[in-house]
């Protein structure tokens, strides 16, 4: 697979010692403070994020600079990685395995993504349908709808769902972008803040007034019984 293979060079591009100035104080932030050890997982993870999102001096990626550099790529090349300025993390459930790949629902944007590794199906060897992994996925712009691993992938058993709804909700409010990757999701949303606004105007007759704090939080206390407002009022 061609992303496999621009994959590998891109990784081994960041890691060279040009990029080191900037690479290892985040490696050595996120260290054990003791013995300055990091997890193998945690360490990839760091590496891909920054390969593929870290702004250098200047507003450039990593990624930026390796497509400027190789004047030898060809046109589909270089569009394959730019497609990977913008990664997909979440928590993924596995669907189904369909010879390489795995069909993996995102819980946090509800999406349906089929996924591959570079290393092929034994990627995904001991997990099975239910299991949950926590990763990055970029597009194969070579196979339409098709994505590719990025970094790390950790798995959750089927049984730890506290776990899992805490690591989607950390991904959910510390990445809100990653919610509204989804087209349905994001129009109900706007919809639902549409039909809240209709609602305190109708309720408060205008959707903006002036009145003592006290008066106004008692007014929005009245109209959120009534019905229970989703967009936030400041």
């Amino acid at each position: 697979m061609r992303s496999a293979e621009l994959k590998g060079q891109l990784v081994a591009f960041g890691q060279s010692t040009r990029f080191d100035r900037w690479l290892t104080p985040l490696l050595l932030e996120a260290a054990e403070p003791e013995r300055q050890l990091l997890d193998g997982g945690e360490e990839i993870r760091i590496i891909d994020h920054f390969i593929l999102r870290y702004r250098l001096p200047g507003g450039a990626t990593v990624l930026d600079r390796f497509v400027a550099r190789r004047k030898d790529l060809t046109a589909v090349d270089r569009e394959t990685l730019l497609g990977w300025r913008d990664p997909v993390e979440g928590i993924f459930e596995i669907q189904r395995k369909d010879g390489d790949a795995a069909v993996l629902l995102n819980l946090v944007d509800n999406l349906e993504y089929r996924t591959y590794s570079n290393v092929g199906r034994t990627a995904f060897r001991g997990v099975s349908k239910g299991c949950f992994l926590h990763t990055c996925l970029v597009p194969v712009h070579s196979a339409g709808g098709a994505w590719m691993v990025s970094g790390a992938m950790s798995s959750y058993p089927k049984c730890s769902a506290t776990e899992i709804a805490q690591a989607v909700l950390h991904l959910a409010t510390s990445q809100p972008e990653l919610v509204f990757r989804n087209p349905e999701e994001l129009e109900q949303g706007w919809q639902r803040m549409r039909e809240d606004r209709a609602a305190f105007v109708e309720f408060c007759g205008g959707d903006e007034g002036a009145a003592p704090w006290c008066l106004s939080n008692r007014r929005l206390s009245q109209c959120a019984r009534r019905r229970p407002l989703t967009a936030t009022v400041h």
